[in-house]
């Protein structure tokens, strides 16, 4: 399991059912989502809709409930370091064994074995196969029989034992062994055989994919037959199309009832630090102060269940440090750090250094999420009035471009996190995307800074939860006071459960809606 699932696309999981009672068909659930897959291989990509769908498909070894506890999948128990079966060595290294449940099996009849997880590891480090890059500390992986997996670590992890991802070595092997990155493009990624208590029916691009329940799934039979996702371009071409579960717009209805799960969603602005103008931390800090976030949020429709965010981790994760400095707007602090970094007003009103150069900054956020789009143009509007320019561009490779090539300036899009996030992926510098990592690291504002690296480190490493929070209190206050990006709001994710489907039990925090699927009914 991840530590953190990126938001993008504007799938937020609002809302369901807008059908009547009485025509609801018992044998189907429609799943809305705003964009779609790259592709349908799990552990290969950062897109949220990718995981809404291959968390249906396939499981892993342990995952996340409703209330935020780890449980055991196809393992048979959560390594801990009580059953012995996480286990700390000389030297910070570490050793984490999984036993695997007998009774899963592929899509096609084959057996689960450890053999697949350790398969799935080494496809994911091969830079060819364009993966999520698995965490650097694992430092060897093997399957001394068909039944147990040992991680073998170099370095200490809280997270150590989160489990790991699983793909049918029968199938694919001899396609990576020939051609590595035909895992990601192939024919399994476009018609996956998964583990999971749903198979693969069909997948009509820009309409939906189809899956049908796994009669003989392990954790027992899905009581849903049949599970559609639904893929929309924006918001708006949502319209009045009948859902079941819609993750894409937010419309109340007295059929109702509403569950606002624990959410651990990060709304902000990524900042290009290797541009030499937001490289100056004085511009960063004025960005910021120029901003009324609440009279943003507010404005831009967000809704109550927001709230402004004044560092990176919510209020709801553990290591959440309440008493950071805050970035109330203040206008004339915003100028006057702008004429300490060296720029000035210009007869239009917009600064400009030395050089000449206008401060005109390009924001870029996700296409066709009407609340990013409205936020965009009320940061723009604010900024101008302490001198500084910016225009909108979203284009519709938004995701590529955080990577390659690289945003200008400004993104914003949001963070799913889990209680288990620790920064490291986000904000440690090894974690830039570049050559070196196969630009899978999510540091995507670039931020390199010594202090930073070693109390991520620190918290990475530390078993101890409460030297833990010490150490993310301690680098939360570095990161307010560098600003490598933007604080917007953490925000609740409202879900809407028509009155006659039952077991639906969201975790709040992402992919982990859909974990309990198989359990999801209507009523009779």
């Amino acid at each position: 399991m991840r530590r953190l699932l990126l938001l993008i696309g504007g799938a937020l999981l609002l809302m369901m059912v807008v059908q009547p009672a009485s025509a609801q068909p018992r044998d189907t659930v429609i799943v809305g989502l705003i964009g779609e897959p790259d592709h349908i291989v799990p552990g290969f990509s950062r897109l949220a809709v990718t995981g809404y769908v291959t968390s249906t498909l396939f499981v892993g070894l342990v995952d996340l409930n409703a209330d935020w506890q780890l449980f055991p999948r196809i393992a048979q128990e959560v390594p801990t370091l009580e059953n012995g079966q996480w286990r700390l060595l000389p030297n910070d290294e570490m050793e984490v064994t999984y036993r695997l449940r007998p009774g899963f099996k592929w899509h096609d009849g084959t057996p689960v074995t450890a053999g697949d997880v350790v398969f799935a590891w080494e496809a994911m480090r091969e830079r060819r196969t364009g993966a999520a890059q698995p965490d650097p500390g694992i430092s060897a992986m093997t399957a001394p029989d068909a039944s147990t997996v040992v991680v073998r670590w170099s370095a200490r992890r809280l997270t150590a034992n989160l489990g790991h991802p699983l793909l049918p070595r029968h199938l694919l092997e001899a396609q990576f062994r020939e051609n590595p990155a035909g895992i990601r493009t192939g024919t399994f990624a476009a018609r996956p055989v998964g583990n999971g208590p749903y198979r693969f029916v069909e997948w009509v691009r820009g309409r939906h994919i189809r899956l049908q329940a796994v009669e003989d799934y392990a954790e027992g039979r899905p009581k849903i037959p049949t599970l559609v996702f639904r893929f929309f371009a924006s918001d708006a071409a949502v319209g009045n199309e009948e859902l079941h579960v819609n993750a894409a717009v937010y419309r109340p209805s007295s059929d109702f009832e509403t569950i606002t799960p624990p959410s651990l969603v990060f709304e902000h602005i990524a900042v290009n630090l290797d541009n030499p103008w937001l490289r100056d931390r004085r511009v960063r800090q004025a960005l910021l102060y120029a901003l009324d976030r609440d009279l943003i949020r507010a404005r831009a429709g967000w809704g109550p269940l927001t709230e402004v965010a004044h560092t990176w981790l919510p209020p709801r994760h553990p290591g959440h440090n309440a008493d950071v400095r805050r970035y109330g707007r203040d206008v004339d602090l915003a100028r006057r750090l702008l004429t300490e970094a060296g720029w000035t007003p210009g007869p239009d009103g917009i600064v400009r250094n030395a050089a000449g150069e206008r401060l005109e900054l390009v924001i870029m956020t996700t296409p066709g999420n009407t609340l990013r789009e409205r936020t965009q143009d009320l940061l723009i509007e604010q900024w101008r009035a302490v001198g500084i320019a910016a225009r909108k561009e979203n284009p519709p490779n938004f995701f590529e471009r955080l990577v390659r090539p690289r945003f200008p300036h400004l993104a914003m899009f949001a963070w799913v996190m889990t209680p288990m996030t620790d920064g490291y992926e986000l904000w440690h510098s090894s974690r830039i995307p570049s050559e070196a990592n196969r630009f899978q690291g999510s540091n995507y504002a670039g931020w390199s800074h010594a202090e930073n690296d070693r109390l991520l480190d620190q918290i990475a490493q530390e078993i101890r939860e409460s030297q833990r929070i010490q150490f993310q209190r301690r680098q939360q206050e570095l990161w307010v006071e560098e600003v490598p990006s933007l604080p917007l709001w953490f925000r609740s994710i409202p879900v809407l459960v028509h009155r006659n489907l039952t077991g639906v039990r969201p975790a709040g925090v992402g992919g982990a809606f859909m974990w309990n699927v198989y359990e999801w009914a209507w009523r009779p």
